[in-house]
């Protein structure tokens, strides 16, 4: 169904509608006369120094092996360049540069051969002339090439590239036609029709943490991989056209683009990116992924424009489509896959955001996946599944439960002693939101988590939290910032797991903070009853479990976030912020 849905995808966007020939960029042109003589290596680069794209005959898969373009390919295949650094350069003998000069220039001596088209005749001169082809490598510094530059031709006083003339371009659809045919037929998997079958397929580009060359999807290029006597492409029958399609779509999907590093991906951890697509239409999608992943100018047109985007609409009834692809060397491998409708996805990532809200924050105002979860990472960078970003963004789009590896991976966080300054107030914020919504998601009690301070909230792990701001205020105005540690650098973890142990120390202590800190810790003395009164008799259990411990931390922040708030005329100022923290 996946890959379906990819082929629909790329024929609809119109991706197949020429799969002999592909864009890329061209960065020269070699000009030469009608003789064949080098006339000059013209640059074909914009101003940020990129090749313009161009369509040229489709490059044939390559990894490892070599595989010649048609008259269009890079230095290595058309001038035959090979860097000091290979080995074969080195020895002084001919190496990989000459096999791949000569699988180019054999493909273009077969169109030569076979047709009747003077400009071919040109590029075959040039390319025999092994002087003419050095003074085209000696047009540029010997450090300026790299082997990635593509080149195409043109002859005379044509502005056609060679590739691109009608009798050439015949040429090539022939023959391709033939190479098809002697290829094997059987029933596609994909499409339902018999077709001529894909024995590879080609590689998918762009995924995080594989070859520069791309990885496979589908691949069975060993022993182990197959069965029943079938060889590669036979253990999954897939037309040649549905290989390709389906490689083009994800291909398209995850290119970069000028604002993102995903044209419509979302990078998840370090291995795996997130693909999806529509076939509603490409306004749709592109106001769906600045929802999903907003980019800073996304979070500033938020401000000015709130929900846009999200509310009902008449293509809502179209089909969404979600994959999270993740790479290991020459492999890709699925991490999920689902279909839902255009409609419930919104829906979904309103919820979202809806259960991420905490205090004054921007209601409207995303929060792009990878900042909530670097806010839970450990200071080493380690600990978090690397399935984990995957599981986050597969319940967000579902609204299913969160991964309870979200809750005890937030917990673990806030235990750790705080850095100081504005940075680790929004940590807190986003490790408190993470906490919040997993309660939320996981209907863990009976009483609804609200955005900010709840004075009616009797459930006693979130009473304790706000007890445990205040004695942290009281401390802060009764001793000033300068402090080696406070009750949160000490106490914190021990309130939240075991809240007996730890209050039977803070009460007592809170009494003298309270002497020390004139009238605004007389106001503060005064919440604190109001918090107490509170209490349940003889409550303040031995131990928390995980649940209450995260209630804990939304009553701590709560309470922490309304000392800091507004307050009607009639109310004492609260006491000034020291710092942050």
């Amino acid at each position: 169904m996946m890959l379906t849905a990819l082929n629909d995808f790329a024929r609809e966007r119109g991706l197949l509608d020429d799969p002999l020939y592909e864009t890329k960029a061209v960065d020269f042109q070699i000009r030469l006369s009608p003789e064949g003589k080098f006339l000059g290596l013209v640059p074909t680069q914009d101003e940020r120094g990129k090749g313009l794209p161009v369509l040229i005959p489709r490059i044939p898969q390559r990894s490892v092996n070599v595989a010649a373009g048609f008259v269009v390919d890079n230095s290595k295949y058309v001038l035959g360049h090979e860097k000091e650094e290979e080995p074969s350069a080195r020895a002084g003998k001919a190496g990989k540069g000459a096999v791949r000069f000569a699988a180019f220039l054999e493909l273009l001596r077969e169109a030569v051969a076979q047709t009747d088209v003077p400009e071919l005749r040109a590029v075959e001169a040039f390319l025999a002339n092994e002087k003419a082809r050095a003074k085209a490598l000696a047009e540029r510094p010997e450090n300026e090439w790299t082997g990635s530059e593509m080149l195409a031709f043109v002859v005379g006083d044509s502005v056609t590239p060679v590739h691109q003339l009608p009798e050439v371009r015949a040429w090539w659809e022939r023959r391709s036609e033939q190479a098809a045919a002697l290829g094997r037929t059987g029933l596609c998997l994909v499409s339902g029709r018999n077709a001529v079958l894909a024995e590879t397929h080609p590689k998918l580009k762009y995924i995080p943490q594989t070859q520069g060359a791309g990885a496979s999807l589908v691949s069975f290029n060993a022993d182990a991989f197959e069965s029943h006597g079938l060889e590669q492409g036979e253990n999954a029958p897939i037309s040649q056209q549905a290989a390709l399609g389906y490689v083009l779509a994800l291909n398209d999907l995850l290119r970069r683009s000028e604002e993102r590093r995903y044209r419509q991906g979302i990078q998840l951890g370090e291995d795996s990116v997130l693909a999806f697509w529509t076939n509603s239409n490409a306004e749709q999608e592109s106001l769906l992924l600045n929802w999903m992943d907003p980019t800073e100018e996304g979070l500033r047109r938020f401000l000015e424009a709130p929900l846009r985007g999200l509310e009902p609409g008449d293509l809502d009834e179209r089909n969404f489509y979600s994959v999270t692809l993740a790479g290991n060397s020459g492999r890709v491998a699925v991490r999920d896959w689902f279909q839902t409708s255009v409609g419930e996805v919104k829906r979904n990532i309103r919820r979202y955001f809806d259960d991420l809200r905490l205090g004054e924050a921007k209601p409207d105002q995303p929060i792009p996946v990878w900042r909530l979860l670097k806010a839970v990472e450990a200071p080493s960078g380690k600990g978090l599944s690397p399935d984990l970003a995957t599981r986050m963004m597969g319940a967000a789009l579902r609204g299913h439960p969160f991964p309870r590896q979200l809750l005890s991976a937030s917990l673990d966080r806030l235990r750790l002693p705080p850095a100081d300054g504005k940075l680790e107030r929004e940590q807190l914020r986003l490790r408190v939101a993470l906490i919040k919504a997993t309660l939320i998601r996981s209907h863990a009690f009976p009483q609804e988590v609200t955005v900010s301070l709840d004075k009616n909230n009797r459930l006693q792990p979130y009473v304790l939290g706000r007890l445990f701001a205040v004695l942290e205020r009281l401390q802060a105005v009764a001793l000033g910032s300068d402090l080696n540690s406070t009750i949160r650098d000490r106490y914190f973890a021990s309130a939240s797991r075991t809240p007996a142990l730890a209050f039977s120390r803070l009460l007592p202590l809170s009494i003298h903070h309270a002497a020390k800190a004139g009238d605004e810790g007389r106001w503060l003395e005064r919440t604190k009853a109001e918090v107490m009164a509170l209490v349940e008799p003889d409550f303040l259990p031995s131990v928390f479990d995980l649940n209450a411990q995260g209630l804990f931390a939304v009553g701590y922040y709560h309470q922490r976030e309304a000392f800091f708030s507004k307050r009607t005329p009639s109310e004492p100022k609260p006491p000034k912020e020291e710092s942050a923290d």
